[in-house]
């Protein structure tokens, strides 16, 4: 089974100016847990899900620190290559967005799509093919299978 065999087609998107209220409500209304934020071609820039906006209200700086010199410390040895927004401030996808995203294409085992999923805790993989979003794939996805057909995902049962 590949995964355009589970994926939901034409998912819904963001562009990276996208303010953080409306993409809050969208998940909402949607009942989606994340969206893909693509620029003006459907390339995909990164993404947006509830764990990203769920940082605004676990902002650190409101709480008493351990040690403000060791958080400095360990920022500075252990920065990535592009320096992030702090994403408790952040206003619009671009400046929450999760930058370095797993992603699928629909020719990928689901397996190995189930495999991610787990692997990295996350809830669902954006589908690229060339370079646009075609899809979201997700843990619901494999559940909606697995409901249809007990035997989906076991190739030795069959």
């Amino acid at each position: 089974m590949k995964v355009r065999d589970l994926m939901t087609p034409d998912p819904v998107t963001v562009g990276p100016e996208t303010p953080v209220q409306e993409i809050a409500r969208l998940l909402l209304e949607r009942r989606i847990n994340g969206v893909p934020v693509v620029d003006s071609d459907g390339a995909l820039l990164g993404i947006v899900t509830e764990g990203d906006l769920v940082h605004r209200a676990a902002d650190e700086r409101l709480q008493p620190r351990e040690s403000v010199w060791k958080e400095h410390f360990w920022r500075s040895v252990f920065r990535r290559d592009e320096p992030e927004t702090d994403r408790a401030q952040g206003r619009t996808a671009a400046e929450v967005m999760t930058r370095r995203v797993i992603a699928v294409t629909p020719d990928t085992d689901a397996a190995v799509a189930a495999r991610l999923l787990v692997r990295h805790r996350i809830k669902a993989l954006p589908v690229v093919e060339g370079n646009r979003v075609v899809g979201m794939v997700s843990r619901l996805d494999f559940l909606r299978q697995l409901a249809a057909d007990p035997d989906a995902f076991n190739p030795l049962g069959r």
